[in-house]
């Protein structure tokens, strides 16, 4: 394991090289990784740019100070944590640097012993903080994902859906939904055992995951072996097509007998989230009933159109 990856990154930024010199060393023999600047521009710059637990920054600096430096810093990266320096003539300045969101101040002229004692606490307080808030994202992600797929999960779908019919009748942008279910899945199970089962359904996650557009569509397993697809800004037609690759993926995967049934509705202005998800549920509910392995789609502009009609397994 590389050790210097742990290694607490500091920040010094001082006008005076003296000062700046003799805080770097008493870091560097501390074990800590120092980065000095001279100046509140040089200093936000590598603020900005390097992933630091703590930045230790004189009040008086040449060009913008340390209080405006600290709020460009904050307004960037709120969670940055900022100890100043100052000395006794501006005082006031360092209480207003603790109101902007400095966790501590120090005074010239500082005690070594002092200083490094505040800035190894500081240290602490920001990794705890990154651990809690690396703790939090990932029962954050826990909460809204499929465990087997990696494909977001049921009770994220509707959420999601919400959110972006609201955003198409807003900005009159297209929509397209697509619900597919596996064909021959519980013959499957019965013939391998739910453990093959299940690798089939992680391979399903990957298929979908590769189909889609990153940061812009969204897969989702709905339930049991059926799954969805949220397509964004694109008309039915593009939507067909991405629809018959990913059909056209799983049955060239080598998954035994399994194939998809593929339902596709397209938004229209008057539907809600349960008017949607139930075109695209009937036309699911017509490919698997027209033999499976194709695309369906039921609108009110475009009835049963099929956009893929090869013979089922």
């Amino acid at each position: 394991m590389d050790q210097s990856k742990n290694r607490a990154r500091v920040l010094i930024v001082d006008d005076v090289p003296d000062t700046v010199e003799i805080i770097k060393k008493l870091l560097e023999y501390e074990g800590y990784e120092a980065f000095t600047a001279y100046t509140g521009e040089e200093g936000v710059k590598i603020a900005l740019k390097e992933d630091l637990d703590v930045v230790v920054m004189d009040i008086n600096l040449p060009g913008i100070d340390g209080n405006e430096a600290l709020r460009q810093i904050h307004s960037k990266n709120p969670d940055q944590a900022v100890i100043v320096l100052t000395a006794y003539a501006t005082v006031d300045n360092a209480i207003q640097a603790l109101k902007d969101g400095a966790v501590d101040f120090i005074r010239k002229p500082f005690e070594n012993d002092h200083l490094v004692f505040v800035i190894q606490k500081c240290v602490e307080k920001t990794r705890i903080l990154q651990e809690k808030r690396k703790l939090e994202e990932e029962i954050r992600r826990l909460s809204i994902t499929d465990d087997l797929t990696g494909l977001y999960n049921h009770r994220r779908f509707f959420t999601t859906l919400q959110t972006e019919l609201t955003r198409a009748k807003r900005q009159k942008h297209s929509l397209a939904l697509l619900m597919f279910d596996l064909d021959n899945f519980k013959e499957y199970n019965d013939l391998y055992g739910h453990l093959e089962g299940d690798k089939v359904l992680k391979k399903i996650g990957r298929i979908v995951v590769q189909s889609i557009r990153n940061n812009v569509d969204t897969g989702y397993r709905y339930g049991g072996d059926e799954f969805a697809i949220i397509l964004i800004g694109v008309d039915l037609h593009k939507s067909l097509d991405i629809a018959e690759r990913l059909r056209s993926s799983i049955e060239k995967a080598e998954l035994g007998s399994i194939t998809v049934s593929i339902g596709l509705a397209e938004y229209e202005g008057d539907m809600d989230s349960e008017t949607f998800v139930k075109a695209a549920d009937d036309a699911l509910y017509l490919a698997k009933s027209s033999g499976g392995n194709r695309v369906q789609t039921i609108n009110a502009s475009v009835q049963a159109q099929e956009a893929h009609a090869s013979e089922p397994f």
